[in-house]
């Protein structure tokens, strides 16, 4: 350890993230349970949400699953009757996946991440611009860290 105690918060950091991580697959899956999904099923709803219909293979990008995966997971999105495949507008030849318009499902999405935006913008309102920089540094940073993980851990061959 350095005089300055710097591995001491490194490694402070390192548990907070792994706890921070843990907390947020957590959530996920609770909330994908609710709605008869896994947390990748759930993730993928949110991808579409915020990306819009798009292909398997960006899917794919944004998971970290397999494209047989993807066809796996559309398969029951289509099923619960959250999602579907159509052709894209613009290359008929393309499949994209887009959301169902789904009244119960943006209640209870709604309902689940209202309040869970208003804390967190409650939890952001006690710290100070430069403060709010340096956390938005290392949520991009973190994140960044994660999706590159996954795209590594991905390519890996499993226990089995």
């Amino acid at each position: 350890m350095t005089q300055d105690g710097s591995t001491e918060a490194a490694e402070a950091a390192t548990l907070l993230g792994r706890e921070f991580a843990g907390a947020v697959v957590n959530f996920h899956e609770t909330v994908g349970k609710l709605m008869g999904l896994r947390a990748s099923e759930r993730k993928c709803l949110d991808t579409l949400m915020r990306l819009g219909p798009v292909t398997a293979g960006t899917v794919a990008e944004h998971t970290g699953l397999t494209s047989g995966a993807v066809t796996g997971l559309v398969d029951r999105l289509e099923r619960a009757g959250y999602a579907r495949r159509t052709r894209d507008p613009d290359d008929r030849r393309r499949v994209v996946i887009e959301l169902v318009p789904h009244e119960r499902l943006n209640a209870f999405q709604a309902a689940v991440f209202g309040p869970f935006g208003a804390e967190m913008g409650a939890t952001t309102a006690g710290y100070d611009e430069v403060e709010l920089r340096a956390i938005l540094d290392w949520i991009r940073k973190a994140t960044d860290v994660l999706i590159a993980n996954t795209a590594r851990v991905s390519a890996m061959k499993g226990l089995k």
